[in-house]
Protein backbone atom coordinates (compact mmCIF):
# COMPACT_ATOMS: atom_id res chain seq x y z
CA UNK A 1 0.00 0.00 0.00
CA UNK A 2 2.66 2.34 0.77
CA UNK A 3 4.19 1.50 -3.19
CA UNK A 4 0.49 2.25 -4.56
CA UNK A 5 0.40 5.60 -2.25
CA UNK A 6 3.27 6.79 -3.56
CA UNK A 7 2.42 5.91 -7.21
CA UNK A 8 -1.13 7.52 -7.18
CA UNK A 9 0.40 10.80 -5.26
CA UNK A 10 3.02 10.45 -8.71
CA UNK A 11 5.98 11.15 -6.21
CA UNK A 12 8.41 9.72 -8.77
CA UNK A 13 6.58 10.10 -11.64
CA UNK A 14 6.33 13.78 -11.33
CA UNK A 15 3.65 16.50 -12.85
CA UNK A 16 4.94 18.56 -15.47
CA UNK A 17 5.49 22.23 -13.79
CA UNK A 18 2.46 24.23 -13.66
CA UNK A 19 0.35 20.86 -13.80
CA UNK A 20 -1.78 20.17 -10.75
CA UNK A 21 -3.57 16.65 -10.07
CA UNK A 22 -6.99 16.05 -12.04
CA UNK A 23 -10.03 15.42 -10.24
CA UNK A 24 -9.53 11.60 -10.77
CA UNK A 25 -6.41 11.34 -9.41
CA UNK A 26 -6.86 13.89 -6.56
CA UNK A 27 -9.87 11.66 -5.69
CA UNK A 28 -7.74 8.26 -6.00
CA UNK A 29 -5.28 9.82 -3.52
CA UNK A 30 -7.81 10.89 -0.69
CA UNK A 31 -9.73 7.75 -1.20
CA UNK A 32 -6.68 5.86 -0.25
CA UNK A 33 -5.90 8.18 2.76
CA UNK A 34 -9.10 8.12 4.21
CA UNK A 35 -9.39 4.00 3.93
CA UNK A 36 -6.26 3.86 5.56
CA UNK A 37 -6.83 6.45 8.25
CA UNK A 38 -9.74 3.43 8.77
CA UNK A 39 -7.37 1.16 9.90
CA UNK A 40 -5.79 0.20 13.42
CA UNK A 41 -2.72 1.81 14.54
CA UNK A 42 -0.90 -1.48 14.03
CA UNK A 43 -1.96 -2.09 10.31
CA UNK A 44 -1.55 1.77 9.63
CA UNK A 45 1.96 2.60 11.33
CA UNK A 46 4.30 0.05 9.10
CA UNK A 47 2.46 1.23 5.72
CA UNK A 48 3.44 4.84 6.64
CA UNK A 49 7.02 3.69 8.07
CA UNK A 50 7.27 1.56 4.58
CA UNK A 51 6.26 5.20 2.97
CA UNK A 52 8.79 7.05 5.37
CA UNK A 53 11.36 4.57 4.07
CA UNK A 54 11.38 4.14 0.33
CA UNK A 55 9.45 7.42 -0.54
CA UNK A 56 9.86 10.57 1.70
CA UNK A 57 13.03 11.70 0.63
CA UNK A 58 11.36 11.93 -3.07
CA UNK A 59 8.22 13.61 -2.18
CA UNK A 60 10.33 16.12 -0.73
CA UNK A 61 12.52 16.77 -3.51
CA UNK A 62 9.11 17.19 -5.79
CA UNK A 63 7.45 19.35 -3.01
CA UNK A 64 10.50 21.62 -3.72
CA UNK A 65 9.70 21.95 -7.63
CA UNK A 66 5.87 22.56 -7.04
CA UNK A 67 4.29 26.11 -7.30
CA UNK A 68 1.07 26.68 -5.01
CA UNK A 69 -0.69 29.08 -7.61
CA UNK A 70 -0.60 26.23 -10.13
CA UNK A 71 -0.62 23.23 -8.09
CA UNK A 72 -2.91 23.54 -5.29
CA UNK A 73 -4.03 19.91 -4.95
CA UNK A 74 -0.88 18.46 -5.65
CA UNK A 75 0.83 20.63 -2.69
CA UNK A 76 -1.68 20.28 -1.02
CA UNK A 77 -1.40 16.71 -0.95
CA UNK A 78 2.09 16.14 -0.19
CA UNK A 79 1.98 18.08 2.53
CA UNK A 80 -1.03 16.36 3.85
CA UNK A 81 0.81 12.98 3.34
CA UNK A 82 3.66 14.31 5.64
CA UNK A 83 1.32 15.35 8.35
CA UNK A 84 -0.49 11.40 8.66
CA UNK A 85 3.14 10.02 8.75
CA UNK A 86 3.97 8.61 12.21
CA UNK A 87 6.13 11.45 14.57
CA UNK A 88 9.94 11.53 14.33
CA UNK A 89 10.16 9.58 18.34
CA UNK A 90 8.02 6.93 16.37
CA UNK A 91 9.56 7.31 13.18
CA UNK A 92 13.07 6.21 12.56
CA UNK A 93 13.07 7.06 8.97
CA UNK A 94 11.74 10.41 9.33
CA UNK A 95 13.93 11.06 11.88
CA UNK A 96 16.92 10.39 9.80
CA UNK A 97 15.56 12.15 7.00
CA UNK A 98 15.09 15.47 8.96
CA UNK A 99 18.47 15.84 10.46
CA UNK A 100 20.16 14.99 7.25
CA UNK A 101 21.04 17.81 4.34
CA UNK A 102 18.12 16.63 2.30
CA UNK A 103 15.86 18.21 4.91
CA UNK A 104 17.36 21.64 4.31
CA UNK A 105 14.64 24.40 3.88
CA UNK A 106 11.83 22.02 4.48
CA UNK A 107 9.99 23.58 7.21
CA UNK A 108 10.42 26.97 5.91
CA UNK A 109 8.63 25.47 2.72
CA UNK A 110 5.94 23.82 4.83
CA UNK A 111 5.33 27.27 6.57
CA UNK A 112 5.35 29.14 3.83
CA UNK A 113 2.71 27.27 2.03
CA UNK A 114 1.04 26.99 5.50
CA UNK A 115 0.63 30.92 5.62
CA UNK A 116 -0.27 31.19 2.03
CA UNK A 117 -3.10 29.15 2.61
CA UNK A 118 -3.20 25.08 1.61
CA UNK A 119 -6.22 22.56 1.60
CA UNK A 120 -7.18 20.78 5.36
CA UNK A 121 -8.13 17.70 4.29
CA UNK A 122 -9.43 14.73 6.19
CA UNK A 123 -7.67 12.75 7.60
CA UNK A 124 -5.37 15.48 8.31
CA UNK A 125 -6.50 19.10 9.19
CA UNK A 126 -4.86 21.86 10.86
CA UNK A 127 -4.14 19.98 13.91
CA UNK A 128 -2.41 17.47 12.11
CA UNK A 129 -0.42 20.35 10.08
CA UNK A 130 0.51 22.28 12.87
CA UNK A 131 1.96 18.91 14.51
CA UNK A 132 3.77 19.07 11.20
CA UNK A 133 5.29 22.34 11.51
CA UNK A 134 6.15 21.84 15.85
CA UNK A 135 8.09 18.37 14.64
CA UNK A 136 10.16 20.87 11.98
CA UNK A 137 10.78 23.03 14.35
CA UNK A 138 12.21 20.45 16.71
CA UNK A 139 14.32 17.78 14.95
CA UNK A 140 15.48 20.03 11.75
CA UNK A 141 18.99 22.14 12.21
CA UNK A 142 18.01 25.68 13.91
CA UNK A 143 20.91 26.58 11.30
CA UNK A 144 18.10 26.51 8.73
CA UNK A 145 16.83 29.92 10.28
CA UNK A 146 18.00 33.78 9.78
CA UNK A 147 18.29 34.14 13.93
CA UNK A 148 19.22 30.56 14.69
CA UNK A 149 16.88 29.95 16.97
CA UNK A 150 14.83 27.16 15.32
CA UNK A 151 14.76 26.11 11.23
CA UNK A 152 12.09 28.81 10.64
CA UNK A 153 12.98 32.47 10.22
CA UNK A 154 11.87 34.48 12.69
CA UNK A 155 9.64 36.70 10.68
CA UNK A 156 7.88 33.71 9.24
CA UNK A 157 7.32 31.88 12.50
CA UNK A 158 5.29 35.08 13.66
CA UNK A 159 3.16 34.26 10.11
CA UNK A 160 2.98 30.85 10.81
CA UNK A 161 1.80 31.53 14.79
CA UNK A 162 -0.70 34.53 13.50
CA UNK A 163 -2.38 32.07 10.74
CA UNK A 164 -2.92 29.80 14.21
CA UNK A 165 -4.79 31.89 16.02
CA UNK A 166 -6.69 33.10 13.33
CA UNK A 167 -7.68 29.61 12.39
CA UNK A 168 -8.30 28.91 16.27
CA UNK A 169 -11.13 31.79 16.05
CA UNK A 170 -12.77 29.81 13.52
CA UNK A 171 -16.47 28.80 15.33
CA UNK A 172 -16.12 25.68 12.35
CA UNK A 173 -12.90 24.14 13.43
CA UNK A 174 -13.86 24.37 17.23
CA UNK A 175 -15.66 21.02 16.48
CA UNK A 176 -11.95 19.53 15.72
CA UNK A 177 -10.99 16.45 18.28
CA UNK A 178 -9.52 17.82 21.40
CA UNK A 179 -6.27 16.45 20.15
CA UNK A 180 -6.06 18.51 17.09
CA UNK A 181 -7.12 21.72 19.30
CA UNK A 182 -4.30 20.93 21.57
CA UNK A 183 -1.85 21.09 18.50
CA UNK A 184 -3.36 24.33 17.64
CA UNK A 185 -2.82 25.64 20.55
CA UNK A 186 0.36 24.45 21.10
CA UNK A 187 2.22 25.57 18.12
CA UNK A 188 1.71 29.15 19.35
CA UNK A 189 3.23 28.68 22.50
CA UNK A 190 5.76 27.02 20.84
CA UNK A 191 6.68 29.94 19.16
CA UNK A 192 7.07 32.21 21.88
CA UNK A 193 9.22 29.55 24.23
CA UNK A 194 11.73 29.94 20.82
CA UNK A 195 11.82 33.29 21.08
CA UNK A 196 11.92 34.17 24.83
CA UNK A 197 14.63 31.73 25.63
CA UNK A 198 18.56 31.58 24.27
CA UNK A 199 19.09 30.98 20.74
CA UNK A 200 18.68 27.10 19.77
CA UNK A 201 17.74 26.18 23.76
CA UNK A 202 14.26 25.44 23.85
CA UNK A 203 14.49 23.34 20.55
CA UNK A 204 17.92 21.25 21.52
CA UNK A 205 15.90 21.30 25.15
CA UNK A 206 12.59 19.72 23.42
CA UNK A 207 14.41 17.28 21.54
CA UNK A 208 16.78 15.80 24.56
CA UNK A 209 13.00 15.26 26.20
CA UNK A 210 11.93 13.85 23.56
CA UNK A 211 14.90 11.36 22.86
CA UNK A 212 14.16 10.10 26.27
CA UNK A 213 11.42 7.58 24.34
CA UNK A 214 13.35 6.35 21.79
CA UNK A 215 15.57 3.63 22.57
CA UNK A 216 19.49 3.96 22.58
CA UNK A 217 21.43 3.05 19.16
CA UNK A 218 23.90 1.96 21.28
CA UNK A 219 22.27 -1.16 22.86
CA UNK A 220 20.57 -4.30 21.78
CA UNK A 221 17.26 -4.13 20.36
CA UNK A 222 16.32 -6.63 22.19
CA UNK A 223 18.05 -7.57 25.56
CA UNK A 224 18.82 -3.78 26.08
CA UNK A 225 23.08 -5.21 26.09
CA UNK A 226 25.57 -3.34 24.74
CA UNK A 227 25.40 -3.83 21.05
CA UNK A 228 28.07 -4.20 17.66
CA UNK A 229 25.75 -5.40 14.99
CA UNK A 230 23.16 -3.08 13.11
CA UNK A 231 20.86 -3.75 10.93
CA UNK A 232 22.16 -4.26 7.27
CA UNK A 233 18.58 -3.07 5.76
CA UNK A 234 16.93 -0.61 8.15
CA UNK A 235 20.27 0.12 10.05
CA UNK A 236 17.95 1.35 12.79
CA UNK A 237 18.31 -1.29 15.10
CA UNK A 238 21.23 -2.54 16.83
CA UNK A 239 22.00 -6.38 17.91
CA UNK A 240 23.79 -7.78 20.16
CA UNK A 241 24.31 -11.11 18.69
CA UNK A 242 22.66 -12.88 15.78
CA UNK A 243 20.34 -14.90 18.37
CA UNK A 244 19.04 -11.36 19.85
CA UNK A 245 18.80 -10.36 15.52
CA UNK A 246 16.42 -13.46 14.93
CA UNK A 247 14.93 -13.03 18.09
CA UNK A 248 14.12 -9.13 16.94
CA UNK A 249 12.89 -10.07 13.51
CA UNK A 250 10.49 -12.91 14.50
CA UNK A 251 8.94 -10.71 17.43
CA UNK A 252 7.96 -7.17 14.99
CA UNK A 253 11.12 -6.19 13.77
CA UNK A 254 9.82 -7.98 10.04
CA UNK A 255 6.78 -5.12 10.12
CA UNK A 256 9.11 -2.16 10.35
CA UNK A 257 12.53 -2.89 8.87
CA UNK A 258 13.43 -1.09 4.84
CA UNK A 259 15.81 0.19 3.34
CA UNK A 260 15.63 3.82 3.30
CA UNK A 261 15.74 5.63 -0.31
CA UNK A 262 17.23 9.39 -1.49
CA UNK A 263 14.73 10.64 -4.12
CA UNK A 264 16.85 8.83 -6.83
CA UNK A 265 16.41 5.44 -5.61
CA UNK A 266 20.40 4.65 -3.92
CA UNK A 267 20.43 4.13 -0.60
CA UNK A 268 20.02 6.98 1.84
Amino acid sequence: MADMLAKNARVHDRLPRGTDFTKAEYDEIQNQLNAMSLLSDADRDPIYLAFSAAHLSALVAALREMDLATQRWAVSTYIQILSVLPRPPANVYLRRFLRAPGAAGLPGLVARHFVAGIECMRPSGPGHLCALLADLLVWCSTHMGDDRRAAVDKALRDKVAAKVRGLCRRPDLRRLPEGERDDMDRLPAMMRSIDSQPAGSYVKATRRELAKGIPSQKRCGVCRQAAGMTCSQCKAVRYCSTECQTKGWKSGHNLTCWRMLDADGHDF
